[in-house]
């Protein structure tokens, strides 16, 4: 598993970002993203990520500038704990209970709801691997995303059949190298989630062997800086941008053929797609209030990554959620 993050206030973040090409004054610059409103929130999110609905839902014209900062959620973590940033909304709670203890200043401000079914978080095996069930992992290369929603499943998967690690040759692979390995035979399967369940089948030819069941799979999160949501003036402003988020989510989920349309365009796959995806999902997202079965449910994802070694030493999830935003959200 990769290094601990292990951040400070000198300066770190800055250079890491720097030395991976990225700085954030380069990370994106959205159009509509004003500079000279006064005030600034500094988002980090993803290419695909909810800042290309908040125009189209109505929710942009803020009386704050947002620049938002395309970044993998390491950086991202690393980013928000320092200050550098002042939220994200790019991330679920499961990686956090690897990165998250060691980043002290980053907290859990809003939950953005979504049961399994919804994810589509799967296990997909390549063309002509006569596989039927998760049994068939043993002795399999199987590809995944380190720290992750993935790895979570792939870990009950095992767990389930009573697999060990050692049992599969695990392929920790970057989300985006994750498709060329499959299609070119170098994995077995592919654990996949939402929009790459559809693509490994109907694009690279997989067959789907298990999908996630029951009410987690890890859950959306708001992080935020510590120091921001205490000052006043940020936390007003957060908070002002947590209200659009949620009607944001809302109009997503009640415009189909926009949602599939807007994300095409910034993902380039095909809209169907995403239409399938949609047609599949039985269940809305929503972005909440944070409840202690939120709590729990990472503090058991944390302990199901120790009982395999992933992580040492103890987690208490308690500490990374931060409630002063439920009355706001409720």
């Amino acid at each position: 598993m990769p290094a601990q993050p292990g951040v400070s206030k000198s300066g770190l973040t800055r250079r890491a970002l720097l030395g991976a090409g990225m700085g954030l004054a380069g990370a994106l610059a959205l159009p509509g993203c004003a500079t000279a409103k006064g005030r600034t929130l500094g988002i980090s999110t993803t290419k695909e990520g909810y800042q290309n609905f908040f125009d189209v839902a109505g929710q942009g014209d803020t009386p704050y500038a947002v620049n938002y900062a395309i970044l993998p959620f390491d950086l991202s973590l690393q980013a928000i704990s320092s200050g550098e940033l002042d939220a994200g909304s790019n991330f679920t709670d499961i990686p956090l209970t690897i990165w998250g203890g060691s980043l002290k200043d980053n907290r859990i401000v809003a939950l953005i709801r979504s049961d399994a079914q919804a994810r589509l978080l799967g296990l997909v095996a390549r063309k002509g691997l006569a596989a039927r069930s998760p049994a068939d992992l043993k002795g399999r290369r199987v590809g995944y995303l380190r720290s992750s929603n993935y790895h979570h499943y792939l870990l009950q998967l095992l767990e389930q059949q009573g697999l060990k690690w050692d049992d599969i040759t695990p392929v920790s692979l970057a989300r985006d190298t994750l498709p060329a390995a499959f299609a070119s035979g170098q994995l077995d399967f592919w654990v996949t989630q939402g929009i790459e369940t559809i693509l490994a089948q109907r694009h690279y030819g997989g067959h789907l062997v298990a999908l996630a069941e029951g009410d987690y799979a890890g859950n959306g999160v708001v992080i935020a800086n510590r120091a921001a949501i205490e000052d006043a003036d940020k936390a007003r402003d957060l908070g002002d941008y947590l209200l659009r988020f949620r009607a944001t989510i809302d109009w997503m989920e009640s415009h189909d053929e926009q949602w599939a349309d807007i994300l095409a365009k910034a993902t380039g796959i095909d809209r169907s797609y995403y239409l399938e995806w949609r047609r599949l999902k039985k269940t809305k997202t929503r972005l909440v209030p944070i409840d202690d079965k939120a709590i729990a449910d990472q503090q058991g994802a944390a302990d199901l990554f120790r009982r395999f070694g992933v992580a040492q030493g103890g987690f208490d999830a308690k500490a990374l959620w931060d409630r002063r935003f439920n009355d706001l959200l409720s």
